[in-house]
């Protein structure tokens, strides 16, 4: 496993003319010499994808062929043949090839999707996309590869011919998003399948964790800003989470902790100020009521494991 000195290196989006943050389609790094026919010529990604790293974007990987393994938030999922692949902002992840990849890398913003595909599903309510129970893997048929193959090579097309009208692109990846919602359900388990469908307010609370969790630690204030009491939220996260509302936000604050401890080098001190702990002793006193663990015998223990 890879260490960087600081932090985890972030990858952002450019913006296009129009401020709306631009999509970007990718080949993988290691699929020169196997790339198969095309009309057009796709760039390899610039990134460092062998590395932990982590976007403010949203990513979808779509391999068609190749063996591996895709390392997300500490959990390892095993690639071999075809399939999709989600990663939201702020997710720690890594890709290790055993064989060459063959498929793409579509990098979008969440204000991409929205500008072009404004009556759909929000992100958060798509069952790849949802914070709590994300399931980032749909395996494909061979019929499902091509369905997606054809889409992925139209789109390409599109997208490196300049005169381009974004609103295409935009579309295809709404139609894309719309067919991996249909099929995203065969991949939950049967205990999850009862509370697939979640309330509104859910999907919102879930959102607003994500984006404030490091300045926002309070029930209180995700209530106020849902406009609800917080004894309301409490319960209907309870009841549909299955998590009481200030654990989610808690889980979510170590998470990142962890996510600092393993894949940086900064200072337990360090990293809870960064999540905005600024009492060390606290931190490290609830990092151990959760983990079993302090900060250090976890960063140590999670290091030599990988080794």
């Amino acid at each position: 496993m890879a260490f960087v000195s600081d932090a985890i290196p972030v990858h952002s989006l450019p913006k296009t003319p129009s401020q709306v943050p631009a999509l970007k389609i990718f080949r993988f790094k290691n699929s020169e010499g196997k790339q198969k026919e095309s009309p057009v010529s796709l760039p390899i990604t610039p990134l460092p994808t062998d590395a932990p790293h982590r976007h403010t974007y949203y990513e979808i990987l779509f391999i068609e062929e190749g063996v591996g393994f895709h390392e997300i938030d500490f959990h390892s999922y095993n690639i071999q043949g075809a399939g999709l692949h989600f990663l939201t902002p702020g997710q720690v992840h890594l890709l290790t090839f055993s064989t060459s990849f063959q498929g793409y890398i579509v990098a979008f913003s969440e204000d991409f999707y929205t500008f072009y595909n404004p009556v759909n599903p929000s992100l958060s309510q798509l069952p790849f996309f949802q914070p709590a129970r994300r399931q980032p893997i749909i395996t494909l048929s061979e019929t499902e590869k091509s369905y997606f193959h054809n889409i992925m090579e139209n789109m390409v097309s599109d997208h490196l011919t300049a005169e381009t009208d974004q609103t295409m692109i935009g579309k295809y990846l709404g139609l894309m998003l719309q067919k991996c919602a249909f099929l995203a359900p065969r991949n939950i388990q049967p205990a999850e399948s009862a509370v697939q469908t979640v309330p509104e307010l859910v999907g919102r609370f879930q959102e607003l964790v994500e984006k404030n969790f490091r300045q926002m630690h309070e029930v209180q204030q995700y209530a106020q800003a849902l406009s609800v009491s917080p004894d309301y939220l409490s319960k209907i996260i309870k009841k549909y989470l299955g998590t009481p509302s200030q654990e989610y936000i808690l889980d979510k604050l170590l998470l990142e902790a962890k996510r600092l401890l393993v894949f940086t080098n900064l200072s337990s001190k360090e990293i809870g100020y960064h999540i905005h702990m600024d009492d060390p002793s606290y931190f490290s006193r609830i990092f151990k009521k959760k983990t079993g663990l302090t900060p250090n015998e976890y960063r140590d223990h999670v290091r030599k494991s990988t080794i």
